[in-house]
C-alpha cells in the first residue's frame, strides 16, 4: 500500500477529481430543481419549495467552481475516475438530505439513509405514513431513484460532460461497460431516450388500470429505475390489483434488462432480441424453479394456492430485478421462501441495465468457467475451448476479474449478515434477507430495517447500499486511495 502511494500524484488527483465532482453536482442541482414544478400542481405546498431551490442552488454553483477549469483536463486514469464516482454518490447523498430533515423533521442519520436508499436505487426506507408526506417529497424520492436508476454519472454524461477520455472512464467507474454506439456520450443519450419513452409506457400502463397520475409517475419511475420506493406503505399491495401488479412485473423486468437488449428491440422493432439474450434466459431459468418453491411453502403454510402463486410470481421477479416491491408482508413468509429470495437478490438483474446484484452474466459466467475447466481437463491438451457465453466472449482476465469480484462481494454479505445477527439477535434466514436485499440495491425487507433501527445498523446499510450500488472496486479504491492522501496533505500542511 505505501509502495502504491509513492506512485499517486496529489496534485494531479486533486485537480482532475475536483473538476469531474464539480461537473457531475451540476446534474445534481439540476435534479434539485425539478420537484419545485410540482407546487404549480399543488399550490398548497409553495411553503417547501425552499427545501428544493436553496440546496438545489448550491450545488449548480459549487459544482460549476469547482469544474471551471474542465476544460483544461486532457487524460483521466480509472483511479481518479472510480474516486469520483465513489464520491459523487457520497457527497449527492450528503446534499439530498435537505428535504428529508427540512419537511419530514427526520435526524440526519435517516435522512441520508432515505438519500443514499433512493439515489443506489435500493428502496429500503425507514419512513412510515408515506401518504402523510407531501407530494413534493415523495416526488424527490421516486425522482431519485429515477436518476439513480442510469446513474448520476450518467446523467452527467449525458447533459453535461464533453466526449472524451474523462467521460468513459466515469462510465466504467460507475459501473457499466456496454455500450449501443461507437460514441459514449451518443451511447449515454440513448439509453436516457429509451428510459424515458419505457417510464412514459409505465405510467400510461399504470394510469389506465386505475392507479391515480401522481401515483402512476412515482411507481412507473421506481419500477423502471428498479429503486421499488412506491409512495404507499403497503407498496403495491395497496392497489390489490392484479393488473397493476402485471403492469410492475413487466416495468420491473424492463428496467433488469442490458439496455443494449432494448436498442436492438427500437432498432429493429422486434421483440426477438430480448428472447435471444443470454442473460434475459438465464433470468427465466433462475425464476421458474425459485417461483415453484416459493409458491409451494406458501401454499404449506396456509395460502391458497392461487394467491401463493401470485405472491411467489410477483416477489421472485421483485427480487431478482432488485426492485423492492411488494404486495404482501414478507416478515411472514417461511424460511425456506425468504431465502430462496435472498439467492435471487444476490444474483440480481441483467449487466447494463437498472438492476444491482452480482448480475446474471457473472453467474452465467461462473456455470460456464467450471464447464470450460472439465473440458479443459478431458480434452486434449493443446485443444481450443472458445469462452463464449450468447454472443460475449470472455478472456482469462475477465473470469478471473469475475471470480474476485463474486468472492469480494460474498465477503461483505458474510460480514454483513454476521453482524446484523450480532447486533439483532434474528436468525440466518433474516440476517441475509436484508444484508442481500441493502447491498444488492433491493428494497425487500423483513422488518429489521425501520426508523427505530439502531445508528451504527444503518450506517451498515448505507455503506452496503454504496458499495453495492458501485459494485465494491471502485468504493474499495476510493477508500484506499483516501487513506492514502490523507496523510500526505497533512504532511504538506
Amino acid at each position: 500500500m505505501f509502495e502504491l502511494g509513492r506512485h499517486i500524484n496529489l496534485s494531479d488527483d486533486i485537480f482532475v477529481v475536483k473538476n469531474l465532482i464539480g461537473s457531475i453536482l451540476q446534474g445534481v442541482g439540476l435534479a434539485y430543481l425539478f420537484p419545485v414544478l410540482l407546487a404549480w400542481f399543488y399550490p398548497n405546498e409553495i411553503k417547501y419549495v425552499v427545501y428544493f431551490a436553496a440546496p438545489g442552488a448550491f450545488s449548480i454553483l459549487l459544482g460549476a467552481w469547482l469544474s471551471r477549469h474542465m476544460g483544461k483536463i486532457e487524460d483521466v486514469n480509472l483511479r481518479q475516475a472510480m474516486v469520483s464516482a465513489a464520491f459523487t454518490w457520497l457527497f449527492a447523498s450528503f446534499v439530498s438530505v435537505v428535504p428529508f430533515m427540512g419537511i419530514a423533521h427526520m435526524s440526519f442519520v435517516n435522512s441520508y439513509f432515505e438519500s443514499m436508499s433512493a439515489w443506489t436505487g435500493t428502496g429500503l426506507t425507514v419512513m412510515t405514513h408515506l401518504s402523510s408526506y407531501p407530494h413534493m417529497l415523495l416526488f424527490w424520492r421516486a425522482w431519485m431513484q429515477w436518476l439513480g436508476g442510469i446513474g448520476i454519472v450518467l446523467v452527467a454524461l449525458t447533459v453535461l460532460i464533453r466526449p472524451g477520455v474523462a467521460a468513459a472512464r466515469l462510465y466504467r467507474a460507475e459501473a457499466r461497460s456496454e455500450r449501443i454506439l461507437p460514441n459514449l456520450v451518443n451511447t449515454a443519450k440513448v439509453i436516457f431516450q429509451i428510459y424515458l419513452v419505457l417510464t412514459l409506457v409505465g405510467i400510461y400502463l399504470y394510469y389506465i388500470n386505475g392507479m391515480p397520475l401522481f401515483d402512476a409517475v412515482v411507481n412507473a419511475m421506481t419500477g423502471l429505475g428498479t429503486g421499488g420506493m412506491s409512495n404507499h406503505d403497503a407498496s403495491i399491495g395497496y392497489y390489490h390489483s392484479t393488473a397493476i401488479e402485471a403492469v410492475t412485473i413487466f416495468l420491473m423486468i424492463m428496467g433488469a434488462v442490458n439496455f443494449t437488449v432494448h436498442y436492438r428491440m427500437f432498432a429493429q422493432r422486434h421483440l426477438k432480441a430480448f428472447f435471444e439474450d443470454v442473460q434475459v434466459r438465464y433470468m427465466f431459468i433462475f425464476l421458474i424453479p425459485a417461483i415453484s418453491i416459493v409458491a409451494y411453502s406458501l401454499f404449506q403454510a396456509g395460502d391458497p394456492v392461487g394467491q401463493a402463486l401470485r405472491q411467489a410470481i410477483f416477489h421472485s421477479v421483485s427480487a431478482i430485478t432488485c426492485t423492492g416491491f411488494g404486495i404482501a408482508n414478507i416478515a411472514n413468509y417461511p424460511q425456506v421462501a425468504k431465502f430462496i429470495l435472498a439467492i435471487l437478490m444476490v444474483i440480481g438483474g441483467g449487466a447494463g441495465s437498472t438492476a444491482g446484484g452480482i448480475k446474471l452474466i457473472r453467474v452465467t459466467l461462473m456455470y460456464e468457467s467450471l464447464k470450460w475447466t472439465l473440458q479443459q481437463a478431458i480434452l486434449p491438451k493443446g485443444a481450443v475451448i472458445k469462452r463464449k457465453v450468447g454472443n460475449y466472449v470472455f478472456s482469462t482476465e475477465d473470469i478471473q476479474e469475475v471470480m474476485s469480484f463474486t468472492m469480494t462481494y460474498f465477503a461483505f454479505l458474510l460480514f454483513g449478515t454476521v453482524y446484523v445477527m450480532l447486533r439483532t439477535g434474528r436468525d440466518l434466514a433474516d440476517a441475509f434477507f436484508e444484508v442481500a436485499s441493502a447491498q444488492g440495491n433491493v428494497g425487500l425487507s423483513v422488518g429489521i430495517t425501520s426508523p427505530h433501527m439502531a445508528v451504527d445498523l444503518k450506517v451498515l446499510l448505507i455503506l452496503l447500499m454504496w458499495i453495492g450500488r458501485l459494485e465494491i472496486f471502485s468504493t474499495l479504491v476510493f477508500i484506499i486511495s483516501t487513506f492514502l492522501l490523507i496523510p500526505r496533505v497533512v504532511r504538506r500542511g
